[in-house]
């Protein structure tokens, strides 16, 4: 057989082909439509009326149409709406819906602020009210007989040089008068205890030393004080044969003159801070 006759053959074959499955389609469409009907009937057996699965919706009179508009609407039964429970936003979200409210708002904070700045003041007057006053700064030297004790007679003729006079407690002092104020710079007490001198037998009075103090209450002239007390020890000691010594009995340096002098200084900035409460 030539290809001619062959294609042919297959041409005819093909469209027997397609022929056969066309009808097989419409056949099995034919039959799946009568099973759904069967099956139709088969829901409906035994099914309340009011409830059976109808496929076509009944016609409805014009009477009824009408009833049915004019029949008062009678809404479904519906449980209340509850909203659900939204947690809290943050204070920064909040926002005031009126500007006056926001300025309102802005004002009492103000108010609050000023209140609480307020409350603050009181209490750091308060705390300031109660701060202590400080201590009179105690400064002193003291001048050691070198071989042999003062003696009492010599004692009162170099004091007197130096501007020391007998006193109250029976100790000399350093005056400072002023109009009709006067006013003690510093003293000097017997380096023995209980520091007196006996101003009425100073004839067969000795002592190994004496003792300069002063009590530094913040004064502007505090400074001048220290430098005057240390400045009538030296006179005293080149005087007598002495020696000049600090608050350790022990030689007295620069560098120990250099801390006394910061030491004042810090005690009147401690009295200032005092007097500004």
């Amino acid at each position: 057989m030539d290809a001619s006759t062959i294609r042919l053959i297959l041409i005819v074959v093909g469209a027997l082909a397609i022929l056969l499955l066309y009808l097989w389609e419409r056949r099995r469409e034919h039959q799946d439509d009568e099973d759904d009907a069967y099956l139709d009937e088969e829901d409906d057996v035994g099914v309340p009326y009011a409830i059976q699965t109808r496929k076509h919706e009944p016609d409805i009179d014009d009477d009824d149409d009408e009833a049915r508009y004019e029949a008062p609407y009678e809404a479904p039964y519906e449980a209340p709406y509850e909203a659900p429970h939204e947690a809290p936003r943050p204070s920064s979200w909040s926002q005031p819906s009126h500007p006056v409210d926001a300025r309102m708002d802005d004002e009492m904070d103000d108010e609050d602020a000023d209140i609480d700045g307020e409350e603050e003041l009181e209490e750091d007057s308060n705390s300031v009210t109660d701060m202590p006053t400080p201590e009179p700064l105690l400064i002193q030297v003291s001048v050691s007989a070198r071989r042999y004790p003062f003696k009492g007679t010599d004692l009162m003729e170099v004091a007197e040089r130096c501007g020391l006079y007998p006193g109250d407690m029976d100790i000399f002092h350093c005056l400072d008068e002023f109009d009709d104020h006067t006013r003690v710079y510093f003293s000097m007490a017997n380096m023995i205890k209980p520091g007196i001198f006996p101003f009425e037998t100073m004839e067969s009075f000795s002592t190994p030393g004496l003792m300069l103090f002063a009590q530094l209450e913040g004064d502007p002239e505090d400074m001048t004080i220290l430098d005057e007390m240390i400045a009538t020890a030296r006179k005293l000691a080149l005087a007598l044969n002495g020696d000049v010594l600090d608050d350790t009995r022990r030689p007295l340096t620069v560098k120990k003159e250099e801390q006394m002098r910061q030491a004042v200084l810090d005690n009147e900035m401690r009295w200032a801070k005092a007097m500004m409460r």
